[in-house]
């Protein structure tokens, strides 16, 4: 049985509790909001009163904390509290270049230290599914791959450059804001145009964009932008768009529509949709 300490048990950390446990893990759990960890205790967890008393003694010590300046301040004060071989996991969503120090600072100061964001929601980390990326020290992570594997349905490794998982974790959920953002929009239409929002989504189970992102990406990642889909018509079906939002206020498309205009004035209407990066990928 493994003896983990678990930081920070919101609607992701506690569900990763919940895996833990049910795996048979010994898990001690600490949040800011107490009756957040003491809803563990019903699944088996030991509630702490200080993150230092919930690391005294633990093998593997996880965090899922807000942001780089709360890791900070409870990485620092359970440091002096960890056991000699302890390894510190932080799955926490932080800025890649404050994980890339931080990272680098802990390993060198003798703390094991592993950065390991995750695609999860909380219900896949109680299934043990979904994606767990990982960058830091090769050792450490070779130490901790199998606790890992347990959690997730894959383990993706990006190297020792401590802020590769950060950078690719933003990535990811930059693209499920914007995803959001245009369902937003698709329902402004709807809207503008007398369609129920659950018939309007329907045109999604023929056509899914998804794939977009990989044929479109790998173009404009090159700089190619030998048209596809012609920026100018591109712009005209956004001013359809526009105009079938009939004054319900949309969240992207006005913004997109502008850097379109940009791109036109510069020289790219013949070129690709995926020309309003050009400035971007120079």
């Amino acid at each position: 049985m493994a003896s983990v300490a678990f930081l920070g048990t919101g609607l992701l950390g506690g569900a990763m509790v919940e895996g833990m446990l049910r795996r048979g893990d010994a898990v001690t759990v600490w949040n800011r909001t107490e009756a957040k960890a003491r809803a563990l205790q019903a699944f088996g967890a030991t509630v702490a009163a200080t993150p230092g008393d919930a690391v005294a003694g633990a093998g593997r010590v996880h965090l899922t904390l807000p942001d780089d300046e709360v890791v900070d301040q409870i990485v620092a004060a359970v440091t002096p509290r960890l056991a000699k071989d302890a390894i510190v996991i932080d799955h926490s969503t932080a800025s890649p270049r404050g994980t890339r120090a931080r990272v680098a600072r802990l390993n060198a100061a003798g703390v094991k230290f592993l950065h390991a964001p995750v695609f999860m929601s909380p219900q896949m980390a109680r299934d043990s599914i979904g994606i767990i990326l990982a960058a830091g020290p090769q050792a450490v992570y070779d130490a901790v791959l199998d606790t890992l594997d347990a959690m997730t349905g894959e383990v993706w490794y990006l190297g020792e450059d401590g802020d590769r998982a950060a950078s690719y974790k933003i990535f990811g959920n930059s693209m499920l804001f914007v995803i959001a953002a245009g369902l937003s929009d698709v329902f402004a239409m709807a809207k503008g145009l007398g369609i129920p929002p659950a018939e309007a989504l329907t045109v999604f189970s023929k056509f899914q964009p998804g794939g977009v992102i990989k044929a479109r990406g790998d173009k404009m990642a090159r700089g190619d932008f030998s048209a596809t889909f012609e920026l100018t018509m591109a712009r005209k079906d956004m001013r359809l768009m526009l105009e079938a939002a009939a004054g319900q206020p949309m969240t992207v498309q006005p913004a997109i529509a502008r850097a379109m205009d940009d791109a036109i004035a510069k020289g790219h209407g013949q070129d690709d949709l995926g020309a309003i990066a050009a400035e971007v990928l120079r």
